[in-house]
């Protein structure tokens, strides 16, 4: 795509379109552009952006051209296309007033530009703390190419360089600035790294990783004073110690844009306010991103504009989404290193029924951090990679569920689940709402998919599902993968018989309690492979043997171990062997129940065999038909089934024990 024309266009635009004008050219008034294009929407939109270049940027990536690791031309930002129903002309202006009586807006130059609806996507400004010498030359901000220009320009005559703040920003300045052999330092007011997103011990993780890389970090002390003239020659802390240094970078925190919405007589708090449709104070006026605060929180980071932006292009377009704020959710590199936060985890309000699960693995460094609020995820955070950190996120905005063996599981293992190829979304409840921006359920989802839809595209147009943030998006993939696409199953038919086989063995024992012996010898009789001592061990031991095979090949699935052989193969084997040994049993017993401790081990032998035939019949039916009831009945069946299984092995010792010893 190329980028729209850099001038006013009204003479080739027709009157009756809406206007809609974008004030700010940031990330967040891009994606709002980006997202009314890919809607079709029928406007004439007018996108303004102040800075001196001729073309957009992606500021997300201005860490990176800091670095050397990729140039200006690298994070260039190409706007859509315009078209007969999409009119777009971007202007490189500053709007320097707002007059909402009039719907018009005007530049710098003193051009009038009138609209039917105003977005305010002018962002936030760096914070610089009010101390002493913060105007003096070699003090700088990283917010925006213009700083990062300066940065370069800078950085070959530094010598010894003061990052002022320990948060993402400020981290990601330091690595690119130790690339030049400079020294450098970074101070913190905090008592830890990013003390917003992580706990003590991942932040004290992430100290070792950074001063690994020849980063200085001072924590519980902050500049109170920049010492020089004309020029940075030292910096006074807050313990009144003097520093040495040429170059101060503030790494603070963020200001929102509201000059212009106040000066305009639009409500503003910390930011412009706005409602669940992002609408101001003034009905035509809208406000996305850093520079807006929505029920009381303005948002620091470039997640919530884009969901925001998404948000009110559907509803500039006749949708109905509603804004509910966002859950901050940080899956990312700092410093080459992975790091996830979620919910609450560095300030967390004191409740009852809530504890914190943790995980620590000091060979490779890796450590996890669960706040768990009755049985939910409420908060987590971790320091190197997490394979389950997508499920983790799913569990976290769904608000299910993790039971007491999934807690149990994640402090010996740092996972909560014990298979990481279990789907989850297909088994949530049909109410669960799975796109939060237009409140579609897991069941809505569902039947869209039994009616048809095979793809996101498809249940956008039906459900809405998706159309907005698109964070959803991969959990409608996986319903899509479940509802529509069988897994094959090795050995299905096979699976099918040896389950009728052992449903009929059971229903026999059932029926038939007791084969009575025979009243005449003349009369052929198997009662000897029960009353015969020789036979009866031998068929007692043959069924050990296979109980025990089955419950030691059980674990194939659950800790993986490949010496066992596929997991497919293992499934069929499992099952002839339960078959089998049911068979044995009523050689052993002779359909005879028992009395006391050895009929409890015949009914759990008959419940475990029964419910895992169960299970197989609805696997092997998921090989042909892979339906949402159907997927939830298999995973119900071989829950039960493991269940069931639990007081075989204690029963089994308690028989064997009372037979040999008493």
């Amino acid at each position: 795509m190329s980028k729209a024309v850099n001038h006013c266009a009204y003479n080739i635009v027709s009157q009756d379109k809406q206007t809609i004008i974008v004030i700010g050219a940031g990330p967040v008034g891009v994606r709002f552009v980006e997202e009314l294009s890919r809607k079709g929407a029928e406007v004439r939109l007018l996108l303004f952006g102040n800075e001196p270049y001729s073309e957009l940027y992606n500021r997300v990536q201005l860490s990176q051209v800091l670095s050397r690791d990729k140039d200006y031309e690298d994070i260039i930002t190409e706007l859509p296309l315009s078209n007969e129903k999409f009119q777009l002309t971007y202007h490189q202006q500053h709007i320097q007033s707002i007059l909402p009586e009039k719907n018009q807006v005007i530049s710098h130059r003193g051009d009038r530009f009138d609209y039917d609806q105003l977005v305010l996507a002018t962002g936030s400004k760096p914070y610089v703390p009010s101390i002493e010498g913060n105007d003096l030359t070699g003090v700088y901000t990283f917010r925006n190419m213009r700083d990062t220009e300066a940065l370069l320009a800078r950085i070959y005559r530094a010598r010894k360089i003061i990052i002022v703040g320990g948060g993402l920003l400020g981290l990601e300045a330091a690595k690119a600035l130790k690339k030049y052999q400079t020294e450098v330092v970074l101070y913190q007011q905090s008592d830890r790294l990013m003390n917003r997103q992580l706990d003590e011990k991942a932040s004290k993780l992430l100290r070792e990783h950074v001063t690994g890389q020849g980063i200085t970090i001072i924590t519980d002390s902050a500049i109170r004073k920049i010492i020089g003239y004309p020029r940075v020659s030292a910096v006074v802390t807050r313990d009144n110690e003097v520093v040495d240094c040429d170059t101060v970078l503030f790494c603070t925190g963020i200001k929102p844009e509201i000059q212009l919405a106040l000066n305009a007589g639009i409500k503003v708090s910390r930011g412009v306010s706005v409602n669940d449709q992002l609408q101001t104070s003034n009905p035509n006026i809208y406000a996305i991103g850093e520079c807006c605060e929505h029920d009381g929180q303005v948002y620091g980071i470039v997640s919530p504009g884009f969901e925001q932006a998404s948000v009110l292009a559907n509803r500039l377009t006749g949708g109905q989404a509603s804004y509910q704020g966002t859950q901050l959710i940080s899956t990312l590199k700092v410093v080459d290193q992975s790091v996830c936060s979620m919910g609450e985890v560095a300030e967390v309000a004191r409740r009852p029924k809530q504890h914190f699960l943790t995980y620590a693995d000091k060979k490779t460094k890796r450590y996890r951090k669960l706040v768990i609020h009755q049985n939910r995820i409420i908060g987590a955070c971790a320091f190197g990679e997490w394979e389950e950190s997508r499920r983790i996120q799913e569990t976290f905005l769904a608000k299910t569920k993790v039971y007491p063996w999934h807690q149990l599981w994640f402090l010996f293992t740092g996972r909560l689940w014990i298979s990481s190829n279990d789907q989850s979304v297909v088994y949530w409840p049909e109410a669960t709402i799975v796109c939060q921006c237009n409140q579609v359920s897991r069941g809505r989802i569902s039947q869209a998919i039994i009616e048809g839809c095979t793809n996101i595209k498809t249940i956008g147009v039906q459900t809405g599902a998706g159309e907005v943030c698109g964070s959803c998006q991969p959990l409608l993939q996986n319903l899509i993968g479940c509802n529509t696409k069988p897994i094959p199953i090795f050995g299905a038919i096979s699976v099918l018989m040896m389950s009728v086989i052992a449903i009929l063995v059971t229903l026999f024992f059932i029926l038939f309690p007791g084969v009575t012996a025979v009243d005449t010898v003349q009369k052929p009789s198997l009662e000897f492979l029960w009353n015969d001592n020789f036979w009866k061990q031998t068929t007692g031991f043959t069924m050990l043997v296979i109980i025990t095979l089955g419950l030691v090949m059980s674990l194939r699935k659950r800790f993986e171990w490949v010496f066992l052989g596929q997991f497919s193969y293992w499934r069929l084997v499992h099952v002839i062997l339960g078959a089998l040994a049911l068979v044995i049993l009523l050689a052993h017993t002779g359909a005879h129940l028992g009395e006391n401790l050895n009929r409890l081990l015949m009914i759990n032998f008959l419940l475990v065999s029964a419910v895992g035939a169960f299970a197989g019949i609805t696997m092997s039916l998921a090989s042909k038909t892979s339906t949402t009831s159907l997927q939830f009945l298999k995973k119900s069946w071989f829950w039960a089934h493991l269940l069931v299984v639990w007081p075989l092995p204690a029963l089994l010792a308690i028989h064997i024990l009372s037979v040999y010893y008493f």
